[in-house]
């Protein structure tokens, strides 16, 4: 087992994408990722990162800088410091978290041994990853990536077989899309979920921008959410808010 991962920055903020919308969360953001995909909003994490950044105090946005790679006992005490009362989760992202899955093997008994419930970001493409450690997350967040979005080749396969073993008590598949999704495509996606039988909820997430304008318009996406839902029926629009609020 790996006790050591390479982490990007540990941060106190919002969540702003999907069903948990606005809660408060500790970010735990870790280094690289084996995808690289057009709209990517956090390009820092694509590769594991000789520092990481992590914040003092909760919302003070001052930070520290410390090497990697660090041990679990490191990211459980900054996590500890920015985990007051209220906080509704930590939420794991990336990057690729599941790239480190065997320091995710030292570091999620930790937190769940805490009483801290685990939200994992994840592009849900290394479904051979996440067994043995499923067990451990409240929340899934699996993104399925569009090909005609991301510039990337699909991995629709690994998608599925993931989504398969998602046994986890709240789970939803996000597809970000843009002006060039692929109709046929999204809709394969969108039926991911029912094929997959684990209740997902899917949520079409519009790219924003970096002044937080959203595209594609509204009349797009609700074209778009009229037809997923003619598919499968647990389907919802929900735009990011990270650009709109400043946040990280």
């Amino acid at each position: 087992m790996n006790e050591r991962g390479n982490i990007e920055e540990i941060f106190d903020s919002v969540q702003g994408e999907g069903p948990c919308l606005g809660y408060r969360q500790v970010f735990v953001r870790f280094g690289g990722c084996n995808l690289a995909c057009a709209y990517c909003d956090t390009p820092q994490a694509r590769r594991p990162v000789a520092t990481c950044r992590v914040e003092l105090m909760p919302g003070s946005n001052e930070h520290e800088y410390v090497a990697n790679p660090l041990a679990v006992s490191d990211v459980m005490g900054f996590i500890e410091r920015l985990m007051i009362s209220g906080r509704h989760s930590v939420s794991l992202t990336g990057g690729e978290p599941l790239l480190q899955n065997e320091f995710l093997a030292g570091l999620l008994p930790e937190l769940k041994s805490g009483g801290t419930d685990v939200y994992l970001e994840t592009n849900s493409t290394m479904p051979d990853k996440l067994k043995g450690l499923v067990d451990y997350f409240k929340w899934v967040a699996a993104d399925v990536k569009l090909p005609s979005c991301t510039g990337e080749p699909d991995r629709f396969i690994d998608n599925l077989e993931f989504l398969k073993l998602c046994r986890t008590p709240e789970l939803f598949v996000k597809l970000v899309i843009t002006e060039s999704v692929d109709i046929d495509e999204f809709l394969f996606a969108v039926n991911m979920a029912r094929e997959a039988k684990v209740d997902a909820q899917v949520v079409i997430q519009p790219v924003t921008g970096k002044r937080g304008e959203v595209l594609p318009g509204p009349g797009f996406l609700l074209d778009c959410q009229m037809k997923a839902l003619e598919v499968y029926d647990r389907v919802r629009i929900i735009p990011r808010i990270h650009q709109c609020m400043h946040l990280s």
